[in-house]
């Protein structure tokens, strides 16, 4: 009950906090949000960051391996219903996951594919990934650490046509929605013709909690960046994409939060 009245004062607390700025426009740089993103997931001293990178037995996922599992089981299955991929046959061959993590989605899309590349802002959370898979056997894992500020630099690391690109979890702490549009762009060119987008958001609603925050990343990490339904939608096209199919989670069942949408995109042949 304490949990539950602590967590609804936040949520008025912040709600509040967001009219007030949006108000006075009381926003950080986007220059000051980078480098607070950067300095935040660099933050290893702290023992919840490993745990807010998904990685195994850690945060939420103490005591609860099962439910590390099921989210990257169901951030898949969503894939394979959307995309239409039936067994590893039909598997994507190359495929790059933008926010790696733990490698809690690495398990179940990498056994099939002949290259997966993890790419993220820490060495330590790639170095976590490739760890998880190796356990598994699968040995065929590129680690692509990059800088916050130049995500740009990945494209001179990969250089092969890549089938999928993956990015679950990590639209909402970007820094801004700026930020977003890079990586929407460095998602198209490191694509084939033909080859996939499966990207999640967070999407806002009427409520001020929903809306993009723009300062304070710490305190305001998973609440960074949203999008309107429509407006990422026509995103993905400004950036060359042809999407095919979104899909709404108004509250996930493996309890990661409220509001998802997995958007399938294409890249034109």
């Amino acid at each position: 009950m304490k949990t539950q009245l602590r967590n609804m004062l936040a949520r008025v607390y912040r709600s509040s906090e967001y009219v007030v700025r949006e108000n006075l426009h009381l926003f950080d740089s986007d220059t000051k949000l980078v480098a607070d993103s950067q300095h935040y997931w660099d933050s290893f001293h702290r023992d919840f960051i490993p745990g807010k990178a998904h990685w195994r037995g850690t945060g939420i996922f103490v005591n609860d391996d099962e439910r590390w599992l099921k989210m990257g089981r169901h951030n898949y299955n969503t894939y394979r219903r959307l995309a239409g991929v039936a067994t590893l046959d039909d598997q994507p061959a190359r495929i790059v996951d933008w926010g790696c993590g733990g490698g809690a989605n690495a398990m179940h899309f990498a056994p099939g594919s002949s290259r997966y590349y993890g790419a993220d802002v820490t060495e330590a959370t790639v170095k976590e990934c490739q760890k998880q898979l190796a356990q598994e056997g699968y040995h065929n894992f590129v680690p692509v650490p990059f800088k916050v500020a130049t995500p740009e630099t990945v494209l001179s690391v990969i250089t092969e046509p890549i089938d999928l690109f993956l990015c679950v979890y990590v639209f909402c702490v970007f820094p801004t929605k700026t930020y977003g549009s890079r990586v929407l762009d460095i998602a198209f060119k490191l694509l084939k013709p033909g080859g996939q987008a499966f990207i999640e958001i967070r999407y806002a609603d009427h409520t001020p909690i929903s809306k993009p925050h723009r300062w304070g990343y710490a305190q305001n990490m998973p609440h960074m960046v949203t999008y309107r339904i429509e407006e990422f939608w026509e995103k993905a096209i400004s950036c060359g994409f042809e999407p095919q199919l979104v899909t709404l989670e108004l509250e996930q069942e493996v309890r990661m939060g409220k509001r998802y949408a997995y958007y399938l995109l294409t890249k034109p042949v």
